[in-house]
């Protein structure tokens, strides 16, 4: 540092002098004629501190911040640590401890299952689930179809006019559950487009404001759930969009939530009964409720009484690909070792005694305990 200045202000000498000298020369000639030897010293002395006090302000002006900066490889051994400032500050074993019991316990799900769990079964056509009041209108056209059919029946007209009008009662109910649903998804793309008139504000934080400067993507993920949660209440609850599972995924994933959905198709079988034999419905009935089974659980006479009585192994395969499609539950296992049963092959068992092992530590709910 003192060698620096000492150069710097060498350099500064060096420029005063030819400052001074050429001011000299000038005012030698502009005064040649009138100037003496005295003068001649007073205008050198007086150029000298003007040259000084102009370079001193530039001086001010451009100082030197080097002492300011901190560089920390004033150890110049290396001993492969991190610098302090790099490192995080050390945990205690308690305070470990307590921050690994504060992490919520995940049970992690296999791509297989997290592809099951968000399947729509009942509507592959949509490519998406239902959402509750989709399946509130699709479920009032089907009461009203049949309402406006029967009614309909009791006029005894001919089998050709009751089958026109039939289609025609299905069309106009059809249509009119549609305008219901393009209402709704209007409705909630109204209020999308009204953001900033509906969101709160007030402060340059609050979600008017990060909606007004963001897009969409742009938003944090709890944004913008909580910008789609204050549009939706804003809206009337028969303009909600809330997606929900098929009956049929809920069934294949919970074995309680299966049973309850068995009950309640047997006890529809029960009031429709005595409606269904006096009119002379009674096998469009049955057949009405193997169609609901089936939508339930098409897999449902695939029992372990049924897999251990099982000599085929081409019924086993195809018992196998329905059980996998429906939920992959402890059946699939029992499929394959019967059928390594039926083969005799070794090989095969020791691999299903390590799967069998390895899936009692997994939690199963499709099982039926």
């Amino acid at each position: 540092y003192s060698f620096c200045t000492l150069l710097i202000s060498k350099l500064y000498s060096e420029k005063h002098i030819l400052v001074s000298s050429s001011i000299i020369m000038l005012t030698r000639r502009a005064f040649s004629a009138v100037s003496t030897k005295a003068t001649g010293v007073a205008g050198l002395a007086g150029a000298s501190v003007t040259a000084r006090r102009q370079l001193n302000s530039q001086a001010a002006d451009e100082r030197w911040y080097g002492h300011h900066f901190y560089f920390d490889n004033h150890v110049y051994k290396y001993t492969g640590e991190k610098p302090l400032w790099m490192r995080r500050p050390d945990a205690s074993a308690e305070e470990t401890t307590r921050r690994n019991e504060l992490i919520p316990h995940v049970d992690f799900a296999t791509s297989y299952e997290a592809i099951q769990w968000d399947a729509c079964r009942l509507n592959p056509h949509l490519e998406r689930k239902e959402f509750a009041n989709e399946v509130r209108f699709r479920l009032e056209k089907q009461s009203s179809t049949v309402y406006r059919s029967q009614q309909l029946l009791k006029e005894n007209y001919d089998q050709k006019t009751e089958d026109s009008m039939i289609a025609k009662i299905f069309d106009e109910e059809h249509v009119a559950a549609e305008m219901k649903y393009v209402k709704c998804i209007r409705a909630n793309e109204f209020a999308e487009d009204s953001r900033l008139d509906i969101l709160p504000g007030g402060s340059p934080n609050s979600l008017r404001e990060k909606a007004r400067w963001n897009l969409a993507v742009d938003l944090h993920p709890a944004d913008r759930c909580e910008v789609m949660k204050r549009l939706m209440a804003w809206l009337p609850e028969k303009y909600h969009i809330v997606y929900q599972d098929d009956f049929q995924n809920v069934a294949a994933n919970d074995a309680t939530h299966r049973q309850t959905i068995d009950e309640i198709i047997n006890k529809v079988e029960g009031e429709f009964a005595a409606e269904a034999k006096q009119a002379g419905y009674e096998e469009d009935l049955k057949e009405t409720i193997k169609e609901l089974r089936d939508d339930a659980d098409p897999t449902r006479e695939i029992t372990s009484k049924a897999i251990a009585a099982c000599s085929s192994l081409e019924q086993l395969e195809a018992w196998s690909r329905l059980v996998h499609e429906y939920n992959g539950d402890d059946r699939l296992l029992e499929i394959y070792e019967r059928a390594a049963s039926i083969t005799n092959n070794a090989g095969h068992k020791k691999i299903l005694a390590d799967l069998r092992a390895w899936k009692s530590k997994v939690p199963d709910h499709a099982t039926k305990k």
